[in-house]
This record gives structure tokens, C-alpha cells and sequence, in this order.
């Protein structure tokens, strides 16, 4: 009888299992650290801040903002852009304040202010996908050309009778509470945009073609129609944006929503989205839309001008560019150095 010896071989460790979901990582724990610095700062500072009536106005004004920062983020992870939105959000309410003039029914109106919107940012998508253009160049001019058209059916009119159902959604709360529709409304949508990024084929998707789309292409992936897609996307959600603002202002005019598309870029590169494309997630998205809200709530209540509230804005975009870079550029320098250590 011969005895067999076996080795043993030493254990391997388990990889170490991550607790914190992909999504949410350095840069979304950093703008939440921020977000309760801002509260805590704005509520001992402001005795109005921290009220329930100033979180339903907050609430009501950013919606418009809210929804177009939702298409915009997506484009961005493509690693397209749509400088046009608040353009459309304006060229959209100018043909629906016009139906409601000229006497047609609410939802008609609706309609086609909405499939105005969509007609505009299909436009920006053949443009860029079937004539070959860069998306920033084409959405420049259209931002241009949008904005004209408003004035050229509009002039300098106002319209002001606009249908009492629209206005009671824009401006009022559910019965009882100081929740807004609008932000029910909100949250419903940025939900559903937040799963199907992360957790839907189509995010997937989109991820691919933001990161590199030759590769998307080759491996299958439909990357032209997804752009026109996502273009369209925009465009429907700027029209809707830009109605559901007119009912919280109660007023159609030529000029509506004209600067938002800087803030509203902004907004998603403070939250972590890659102006290359291919990287970000949109809980950071949502994080940088709640501390910009914060801030310019604080600083209305502190009667800061307009100009400080986008030199604000500005900073906080300027900030989210030069860290992550710096970071990144910190922590190949390490790389290097810990290299050439061990060559030695």
C-alpha cells in the first residue's frame, strides 16, 4: 500500500465583492457630500430656505430646466451634444401658444408644440448623423435659426391666454400638500431614465457608442439610428419643457427659455458625464441638478444677481473638468513614478 501525498495548494482570495453599485462612485459620493453642505449652509444662512413653501417653488421653476437635462445627458454619454434645446423649448411654446390663439383644443395644441420639438431635433440628428457634421457646429446654428423662427411667427407678442389645465399643472401642488404636479411628473420620468440607462439594453448601448462607436458599429449596434433617436428625444422633451413653461409663467413669448442651454450642459458635466462620451451616470446627473437648484434658490433668497448665479454655475462646470483631469493626471504621475521605482 503506497501512501499518496497531495500538495495543497495555498487559497486564493476571493476578489473582494464592490458594496457600492458602479454608478455611484468618487465623483457622485463628492457631489453629495456638497449637496448637504449646500443645505446645511443655505438653511442656517437663509430662515426661508428651509421651508416647505420654498421647496415647492424651487420645485415648480426648475421642472423645465429638469426635463431637457434628461435628453441632454444621454446625449452627451453618445458623445453628441444639442446646444439647441432651449431654442426649441422656445420655437415649441411659440406654435402652441399660436394654436391656443388661434382656437384650437388644448391637447391638439399640445401636440403640435410637442411635434414641433421633435421635428427640430430630428432635423439636428440628419444633420449630424446622414450629412456627417459635428453636432456642436449643426445645433449652434439651429440654436440660431430656432430662436428666429420665435420671433419671425411671434415678434415681440405675448400670449397669455393659455388653457387653465395647463396652468393649475405648471403652477399649483397636489391637494393638500406642498408637492408640485410638475415634480411628481419629474420624478416619474428621471426614474425611468435612470433604469433604463443603467440597467436597459438601450444604456448599454448608448455607453458603447459613446466610447467608441467604429466599435458599435462593427459589433452590430445601430449607431446612426440611436443618435437620430436620441435627437429626437431631445427635441420632444425640449417641446414639452418648453409648454409646460409657458403654463408656469403664464405667458408664450419669442424669448422663453433663451440662455437655459448653457446651464442645462452645465448641469451634466457638473454631474460626471464625459464630454468625450461613454462615461458618467445619471444619478450624478440628478445630484448636480439638485445643487445647482440649491444654490440658485439660496442665492435668490439672498437677492444675488443673475450674473453671480451663472458665474456660480460657471465655476461649478469649470470644477467639474479641471479635477477629474487633475486626478487623472496625478494619479498616471504615481503610476509612472511607482514604475520606475521598480525598475530600478
Amino acid at each position: 500500500m503506497t501512501a499518496q501525498t497531495t500538495e495543497r495548494q495555498p487559497a486564493v482570495p476571493a476578489a473582494p465583492r464592490r458594496r457600492i453599485p458602479s454608478w455611484f462612485g468618487t465623483w457622485e459620493i463628492t457631489l453629495s457630500a456638497l449637496v448637504v453642505v449646500a443645505l446645511v449652509i443655505a438653511s442656517v444662512t437663509s430662515p426661508y430656505f428651509a421651508t416647505g413653501q420654498n421647496f415647492s417653488i424651487s420645485a415648480t421653476g426648475a421642472l423645465g430646466l429638469g426635463l431637457m437635462v434628461v435628453p441632454m445627458a444621454w446625449l452627451m454619454i453618445a458623445g453628441e451634444i444639442d446646444l439647441s434645446v432651449a431654442s426649441t423649448f422656445g420655437l415649441s411654446a411659440t406654435v402652441f401658444g399660436l394654436a391656443i390663439s388661434g382656437g384650437l383644443g388644448t391637447w391638439p395644441a399640445i401636440g403640435l408644440g410637442v411635434l414641433t420639438g421633435a421635428v427640430a431635433g430630428l432635423v439636428n440628428g440628419l444633420l449630424v448623423v446622414d450629412v456627417g457634421l459635428p453636432s456642436l457646429i449643426v445645433t449652434i446654428g439651429t440654436l440660431g435659426l430656432y430662436r428666429g423662427l420665435s420671433y419671425v411667427l411671434l415678434e415681440n407678442r405675448g400670449i397669455s391666454d393659455l388653457p387653465p389645465g395647463l396652468t393649475t399643472f405648471a403652477q399649483e401642488n397636489l391637494p393638500g400638500t406642498l408637492v408640485p404636479y410638475g415634480f411628481v411628473a419629474f420624478v416619474v420620468v428621471a426614474a425611468v431614465a435612470a433604469v433604463l440607462l443603467h440597467r436597459g439594453t438601450l444604456g448599454r448601448t448608448v455607453f458603447a457608442i459613446g466610447s467608441n462607436p467604429q466599435v458599435a458599429r462593427f459589433s452590430g449596434l445601430r449607431v446612426g439610428a440611436v443618435k437620430r433617436g436620441l435627437f429626437a428625444f431631445s427635441g420632444v422633451v425640449a417641446g414639452v419643457a418648453g409648454i409646460v413653461y409657458a403654463g408656469y409663467i403664464s405667458t408664450v413669448r419669442a424669448n422663453n427659455g433663451t440662455g437655459l442651454e448653457l446651464i442645462v450642459v452645465g448641469i451634466v458635466l457638473i454631474g460626471g458625464i464625459s464630454m468625450y462620451g461613454g462615461k458618467g451616470s445619471f444619478v450624478g446627473v440628478l445630484l448636480s441638478l439638485l445643487l445647482v437648484t440649491i444654490l440658485t434658490s439660496w442665492m435668490t433668497l439672498g437677492d444675488a444677481e443673475t450674473a453671480v448665479q451663472y458665474m456660480v454655475t460657471g465655476l461649478l462646470m469649470v470644477g467639474a473638468v479641471v479635477v477629474p483631469a487633475l486626478a487623472r493626471h496625478l494619479h498616471i504621475s504615481r503610476q509612472r513614478r511607482r514604475s520606475a521605482g521598480g525598475v530600478r
